[in-house]
């Protein structure tokens, strides 16, 4: 059995709330002004009308099926009595950060956001789920033969600038210690052409993965919270620069404190392609004007 993680469903209903937010703000703003021309193109002008249009047509329905879904869930909670502790909130998101480790490339995203949007995809589990009894021999026997999933190391959440001369890598110190951000440093001299576009992010690493040199751990374990290396490191293509954004210390969590969890995973995965939130809609009583047949 292939595990189940959130971290798919999650970046892309953050997302789609990103847009949702978007969209409901320039709709508030057009309230009156719907003629205004916002752009100009020689003698050719695009409205706020058509502005508002196209973003209908484009994010309106996968929008408007994003705040049903949410209203949805909590509705048909609040109906069950099912609530998410801050303990269970809390291990998910330390299992994002740590396990799947690549929520640093929506780092625009905020912890709160993503803790919304974690408790929002179990409450939806537990209601698509409820109804599914699995054994505790099972579940015992999932933990058992996945606990990596569940396990990890000292990690550190890395942030570097590559640059190819020691020389470089000195200017580099210098403008950080005069005040530029380092994100803003790596997106514009960092030769690591990937990590640049977020920062310089290397995302939670530990001293045990190999593509990480040897000497970023060594400099991360003495660097406190945001700190930067107070000298270059040199590595395979030239010098580096680092920043200890966070550390994690290690931790493996007992069968007992992700039981819940596995349970919803194991019950999931028998739903197969029947685990959606659609299938909650006419529980809820919804009805919406997109398509011929409405769900009552």
């Amino acid at each position: 059995m292939k595990p189940r993680t959130l971290l798919t469903i999650i970046v892309a209903a953050l997302l789609v709330c990103s847009v949702a937010v978007a969209y409901k703000l320039t709709k508030s703003q057009a309230a009156g002004s719907s003629e205004e021309s916002i752009a100009t193109i020689g003698d050719k002008h695009i409205t706020r009308q058509d502005w508002m249009k196209k973003m209908e047509d484009e994010y309106g329905k996968s929008t408007l099926e994003d705040m049903i879904n949410t209203q949805v869930v909590e509705k048909l909670a609040k109906k069950n009595k099912l609530t998410v502790s801050n303990s269970e909130l809390e291990r998910e998101f330390l299992l994002i950060k740590a396990v799947n480790n690549s929520f640093y490339e929506d780092s625009h995203i905020t912890e709160k956001e993503w803790k919304d949007q974690i408790r929002y995809n179990i409450l939806l589990e537990e209601l698509l789920t409820k109804d599914i009894d699995i054994s505790d021999k099972e579940m015992q026997s999932f933990y058992n033969k996945n606990k990596e999933l569940y396990q990890f190391d000292d990690s550190y959440r890395i942030r570097h600038i590559v640059v190819k001369s020691k020389e470089e890598a000195d200017r580099v110190l210098a403008d950080l210690k005069g005040g530029s951000s380092f994100e803003a440093v790596a997106a514009e001299r960092s030769t690591d052409r990937y990590t640049s576009q977020y920062g310089g992010d290397l995302g939670f690493v530990t001293e045990n993965q190999e593509n990480i040199p040897p000497a970023y751990i060594t400099e991360a374990k003495n660097l406190k919270e945001n700190e930067w290396s107070a000298e270059p490191i040199k590595v395979s293509s030239g010098y580096a620069v680092i920043q200890l954004k966070e550390k994690l210390k290690a931790r493996t969590f007992s069968y007992n404190e992700v039981k819940s969890q596995i349970r919803r995973q194991i019950a999931m995965d028998q739903l197969g392609d029947k685990a959606t939130v659609k299938t909650l809609w006419k529980e809820a009583g919804v009805s919406w004007f997109y398509g011929e047949k409405r769900t009552k």
